[in-house]
């Protein structure tokens, strides 16, 4: 094992009867840039070293005393020492600026916000990520990025918290901004003749809204798929759910030697209904291929993403069976 200056001094001065002697005479200068100097006496002689830390420092005194002794005394020159001073990442030309708040603004918790502005639309929920941690201990600087769907922003700050916040506020921005500009590019020019006219109209829409609001399924653009199950069970009630489930059970018989045309229409139409009380729309068409032996039957719910079950058979009645039995079997997975 390399032995290190320090160790090598000791030990050639213990030979000698002595130790050598080592004080600091520079101790880091009290900024974020420490450099610490040490200066050893021994057997005569005096040598300085200076390093980004005391043991650093140290050791390059140790290794000058050494050098000055064998200039001295002619000894053969001294392997390079393996003790290196650390290499530190050097400061940035620029730091971030952390945003100030004015004093006369009161706070506003801005990740909720975020939060509740991402439920309202059925986002997915934000992603904080830590970017850069920067500048000297007494003055850091942080970047956070947030994240929603395939949106981000940047928040900087003194802290993590108010880097944070400040990211979250820029995408709450953002995301209204988005809003609010495909409000105004859908509004109706005013004409001044009529303003009696639009205003009444407006009163009128805004008395409507609510209840448009709770008819108006909402596309959920921030699910994963592989969450789309669990989201869409856990948004059902639970005891229409399971009213739900039960019927399904009950809708379509194990033999289709037993299914006429008539109780077909009849199960489709209960499955309609049932469907209906979530909002769900049922759509039933053909299919052409190239294959004109076989009937074929697609059945859609108007789900995001849609859910679609394709059914085949010799008959149009099979074909209709088939894809029926497969949607009843794809919702009782869904949401059992």
């Amino acid at each position: 094992m390399n032995k290190t200056p320090v160790s090598i001094l000791q030990e050639m001065m213990v030979k000698k009867g002595s130790v050598p002697n080592y004080e600091l005479i520079h101790d880091g200068g009290g900024t974020h840039i420490n450099t610490f100097t040490y200066k050893v006496t021994c057997d005569g002689f005096t040598a300085t070293g200076t390093g980004r830390c005391k043991k650093d420092a140290k050791h390059e005194a140790a290794n000058a005393m050494l050098t000055t002794i064998a200039t001295h005394r002619n000894y053969p020159q001294l392997p390079a020492s393996p003790a290196t001073s650390p290499v530190r990442t050097p400061m940035p030309d620029s730091l971030p600026m952390s945003p100030r708040m004015p004093a006369n603004i009161p706070f506003v918790n801005t990740i909720g916000a975020l939060q509740d502005l991402c439920a309202e639309n059925n986002l997915q929920e934000p992603e904080y990520v830590p970017v850069s941690d920067v500048g000297p201990p007494h003055a850091r600087v942080f970047t956070i990025r947030c994240v929603v769907s395939n949106f981000s922003e940047d928040g900087v700050g003194t802290t993590k918290k108010q880097a944070k916040h400040d990211a979250a506020k820029k995408m709450v921005d953002k995301i209204n901004s988005l809003v609010n500009g495909k409000l105004k590019s859908l509004s109706i020019e005013n004409d001044p003749e009529n303003n009696k006219d639009f205003e009444l109209s407006s009163e009128f829409a805004k008395s409507k809204y609510c209840i448009l609001k709770k008819l108006t399924r909402k596309t959920n653009l921030g699910i994963r798929l592989t969450e789309y199950h669990t989201v869409t069970r856990d948004n059902l009630d639970t005891d229409l759910r399971h009213k739900i489930l039960e019927e399904l059970c009950n809708l379509i018989p194990s033999d289709f030697s037993q299914v006429t045309d008539e109780l077909l229409l009849e199960k489709l139409s209960k499955l309609g209904n049932l469907l209906s009380e979530v909002n769900i729309a049922l759509i039933l068409q053909d299919a052409r291929f190239i294959d004109t032996r076989n009937y074929t039957k697609i059945m859609q719910l108007d789900t995001c993403p849609p859910i679609i079950q394709i059914g085949i058979g010799k008959t149009e009645a099979e074909a209709t069976f088939k894809a029926l039995s497969y949607m009843i079997s794809t919702l009782k997975l869904l949401w059992s």
